[in-house]
């Protein structure tokens, strides 16, 4: 029966959670349906005709359930005289229920269907169907679920804010870990958490022009997202196949430049008016802003973050454009508590002084008077409790500074809505080492031609340059370094594209040795390669990259960087150096710096090395520096060589950089850091993620489905794995390309191998391959013989215990859909602890079900009557699950909401909205465990017996 009425009731087979669907619309001419689905609020459109949608029709003797709570026992049915097309069901007592009546999460069981009519797989694929029904529970009840995907290390700063604020049901932060820190890691997880648990289906990402194809790689190749970068181009092509529709509505995930979207007036006003559930922000501190004026950029942000109810704003500089400037961004996240600069300017100035006692309070030293009253003049809220931590500090009573930190940081000013981690507060990092290659050298041409390459690389006139390095004597150093240091991987960056062709053709000639290369000229896939052959014990022992090799790749297994040449942007070296230099990496990182003597290059090494030390420590202020020296430096390596100039530079330099990392002391935020990381729990997550990385109950499991569906699975080394999808039996596979992939179940191949994808529960291949197989009928139905001396009928069904709420609720934490097996005979025993799964499946065998249905004695009536006993067994032990999980949920919940009650009284930055959220998730959540239904979901007949006949 076709789907052409409004008010028809449906049902996806995909998506059977969603409950029964209705028709909302019907567009002929486009060729398409609309269905909502009210239990779950979503709203979808279909093709007409599709075979997704299958019409919902209740047969006499069924019952339905109403809207209105009435449960009743079908007695007929009619068509609706007044709407043709609709049905009627005519129950006791003569009442008339329309189908548009029927309760949204009414169930459709058709297993016994399909047993009457003989149609049944074969016992094994019914096995694996309730495999993959239990593999899902726990995948989508797993309290790290979409933590796991991400292709990178487990650090532990990361993963805290993960958790921190994908628990929020409004997640509005600004990320302002410093440079180097992995600001777009934790948006990503973020941002992969709240979509693989529902809270986030639309989101919006907004960088600057130069960042979109980093980001659009960065989400890819290490999370699996596969965003749509919207530029004008891509928007008139959605346009042309379909102009009456809002172009942002093409894609879920959205990527675009900031100031494109802001500067032309069609694009803002589509970009706001398609709805983002969560909108993130690069680069946030370029959103310029005054209490007179605001910049394009600042004011989509904030229609946006009007309309968004998530919001994260990313900045390595928080206060970079001073205190007015992070207003600004606060005022984005919060406009209600934020709406007063100089009310703000006052806490600032507060906050600071209390970060000073905090300080002393964490590193143990004792507080003076004037701390105890900067305390209790800036903490008026809960002052009993204050002085009371305080005369315990002072009496040195255990678990007192401990207990007055904790304080400090519920009611630290912007704490709960800023992140900030520092290299200070971290550990990890490994050992830097300049290794210098001055090369002596009386050919002035080559000094000449240095200095010229390096002004033109400065002024933006290299496209003129000819590069040629067959002469120089850098490369008869780095030949000489790769042979002493084989097989020792090498990473070099230098400028551009032209400059890494040229330092490969150069050194071609002296030495025969893998070389890759990595440049902005290579296609993704090539460039993907190359790295990948890097990575390789066996592959490139040397990568030369240009500029865009710094921005990032993450190269730690390497331990040798060379730097061909030195722009004269310390934030750039530091860039550079930053792919080696990450939290991880084992060894000492060795920065070789090869250069002629006498040459301008010589003078920047100087500069950098002893001016900054930016070889060996990590330096903050890139910016600065540049601002301040960039033009002075650039004619003195231009000029003749000036030894006393250098110095004076150099001693200025020093000075500079002590009274910027003093500026930097005195403006650090202890608590800020302590409540943007606790180790302790950082690390329980952690122990988590890696128990799940190491379940070996993955691999087997999904070899199993993919095996049944046609897809070859071939062994390649390092325990990878080839999945072919072309003998698969489902054409395009979904998640596989038609050429097949490479994949691992290894995080730390993962990392150094990045052709190579990472399989995680939360990969889309896992549960793409689960619907498809528990989405269809296959292993609905079978029927099967088990050898005995007595003679016995049995019958195995499989429920499935499912909500109905909207995902932003996350019920699944506390009730995914749970199989449920029961095993019952023809006397009404229920045997399903007698014969667990696993044994059952392989004491039995699969047998004809023809010749069962033609005897004489069995009937439909004794097939209900066994069903109504599984049933009957599977109800009562449904009940026992609802009310344990609605016991974690009301524990659970009710702490968090208890948490921000108590928060709010002393922090006016726990938003009203946020409390009044966490309410209803605990009353929605309880309401939604409360009406779990239990859905039918496959069946197996048993004929026990001394044999089929």
């Amino acid at each position: 029966m076709s789907l052409s009425v409004i008010g028809q009731r449906c049902m996806s087979e995909r998506e059977p959670e969603l409950g029964l669907g209705v028709v909302s619309s019907v567009d002929k001419s486009a060729k398409r349906i609309g269905i909502q689905f009210p239990a779950t609020g979503e709203n979808r459109l279909y093709a007409l005709g599709t075979a997704v949608l299958k019409r919902v029709q209740f047969r006499t003797g069924e019952t339905i359930s109403t809207r209105d709570g009435l449960t009743l026992a079908v007695e007929s049915v009619e068509d609706d005289p007044k709407t043709p097309g609709l049905l009627l069901y005519v129950c006791a007592g003569n009442k008339r229920i329309r189908e548009d009546a029927i309760s949204d999460v009414t169930s459709v069981a058709l297993p016994q269907e399909r047993l009457l009519a003989a149609q049944v797989d074969e016992g094994e694929v019914f096995d694996l169907r309730y495999r993959a029904l239990q593999a899902q529970a726990k995948f989508r009840s797993s309290d790290v679920r979409g933590f796991l995907g991400g292709r990178l290390e487990l650090i532990p700063h990361q993963f805290y804010i993960l958790q921190e604020v994908s628990s929020r049901q409004i997640p509005r932060v600004l990320l302002a870990d410093e440079v180097g820190l992995g600001k777009t890691i934790e948006a990503c997880l973020i941002l992969q958490r709240l979509l693989a648990v529902g809270k986030v289906k639309r989101a919006l990402i907004l960088v600057p022009e130069s960042l979109t194809h980093q980001w659009f790689v960065e989400l890819l190749r290490r999370f699996n997202l596969w965003f749509t970068i919207f530029d004008e181009v891509r928007l008139r092509d959605v346009e042309t196949s379909d102009p009456d529709k809002n172009p942002f509505d093409s894609s879920q995930l959205a990527l675009a430049s900031v100031t494109f979207l802001a500067n032309v007036e069609q694009r803002r006003a589509q970009a706001i008016a398609a709805g983002w559930d969560l909108v993130i922000v690069d680069e946030a501190h370029h959103l310029q802003w005054t209490p007179d004026a605001a910049s394009a950029e600042y004011t989509l942000v904030e229609e946006l973050a009007k309309r968004s109810p998530g919001l994260l704003l990313l900045t390595a500089t928080p206060t970079q454009l001073g205190l007015a400037g992070h207003f600004a961004r606060l005022r984005l996240l919060d406009p209600a508590r934020y709406d007063n600069l100089d009310t703000f300017l006052e806490e600032s100035e507060n906050f600071g002084l209390v970060a000073q006692v905090a300080e002393k309070i964490i590193d143990q030293k004792p507080l003076a008077p004037k701390d105890h009253a900067t305390l209790k003049k800036i903490f008026t809220k809960d002052r009993a409790r204050l002085d009371e931590l305080l005369a315990a500090l002072a009496a040195a009573k255990p678990g007192a500074r401990d207990a007055l930190i904790k304080t400090l940081l519920d009611q630290h000013g912007t704490g709960r809505v800023v992140f900030r981690n520092t290299r200070a507060a971290m550990t990890g990092f490994p050992k830097r080492q300049a290794c210098p290659a001055p090369i002596a050298t009386d050919n002035v041409t080559l000094l000449h031609r240095a200095a010229r390459e390096l002004e033109a690389e400065e002024t933006g006139q290299d496209a003129a340059i000819r590069y040629s390095f067959k002469d120089d004597p850098r490369i008869e150093w780095l030949a000489a370094f790769l042979q002493k240091h084989r097989p020792a991987k090498v990473l070099l960056i230098c400028k551009s594209q032209r400059k890494v062709a040229a330092i490969d053709a150069a050194l071609k000639e002296k030495l025969n040795i893998n070389i890759g290369l990595f440049h902005e000229g290579l296609p993704l896939v090539a460039r993907d390669r190359q790295a990948a052959w890097f990575a390789e014990p066996e592959g490139a022992q040397l990568l030369i990259a240009s500029e865009i090799g710094s921005e990032g790749r993450n190269f730690q297994f390497a331990h040798h960087l060379v730097l061909f040449d030195l722009p004269l942007n310390p934030g750039l070296i530091e860039q550079r150096i930053g792919r080696l230099d990450r939290i991880g990496q084992t060894q000492t990182i060795r920065i070789h710096i090869p250069y002629l003597t006498g040459s301008a290059e010589e003078t920047v090494f100087n500069w950098y090395h002893r001016g900054l030390d930016s070889f060996e420590t990590s330096l903050h202020g890139g910016n600065e520096f540049r601002e301040a020296f960039r033009d002075r430096l650039l004619a003195l390596a231009l000029g003749k060589p000036d030894e006393p100039a250098l110095d004076s530079l150099i001693t200025e330099t020093v000075a500079f950089r002590k009274e910027l990392a003093l500026k930097m002391k005195k403006g650090r935020d202890r608590l800020l850091e302590l409540n943007s990381f606790n180790r302790e729990d950082a690390n329980r997550i952690i122990d988590r993620v890696r128990a799940a990385d190491s379940d070996p109950a993955l691999k087997k499991f999904l070899s199993d489905l993919l095996d049944h569906f046609g897809v070859r699975i071939k062994e390649h080394e390092e325990g990878d794995l080839f999945l072919d999808p072309s003998h698969a039996y489902v054409e395009s596979f979904p998640s596989i390309p038609k050429d097949g992939m490479l994949a691992t179940f290894k995080r730390e191949r993962a990392i150094v191998r990045e052709d190579i994808r990472f399989l995680s529960p939360d990969h889309a291949l896992v549960q793409d391959a689960i619907d498809l197989l528990t989405n269809s009928k296959s292993g609905t139905t079978a029927f099967s013989h088990l050898t005995s001396d007595t003679p016995n009928l049995l019958l195995e069904a499989i429920f499935v215990l499912e909500t109905i709420a909207d995902s932003r609720w996350h019920v699944d934490q506390f009730l995914a859909p749970t199989p449920i097996r029961v095993l019952v005979d023809i006397r009404g025993n229920d045997l399903t602890e007698q014969h667990p799964a696993a044994a059952l499946a392989s004491d039995v065998e699969d047998a004809d079900i023809h010749r069962f249905l033609e005897r004489p004695g069995f009937n439909a009536a004794i097939l209900k009557a066994l069903l109504e006993g599984a049933t009957e067994f599977a109800t009562e032990k449904s009940r026992g699950l609802k009310t344990a999980a609605e016991s974690r949920a009301t524990t659970a919940l009710s702490a968090d909401l208890q948490r921000l009650v108590d928060l709010r009284k002393l922090n006016d930055h726990i938003r009203p909205e946020e409390v009044a959220l966490a309410q209803e998730q605990l009353t929605r959540t309880r309401e939604a465990i409360q009406t779990a239904r239990l859905r039918l979901d496959s069946l197996r007949l048993i004929l026990e017996g001394p044999g089929e006949d």
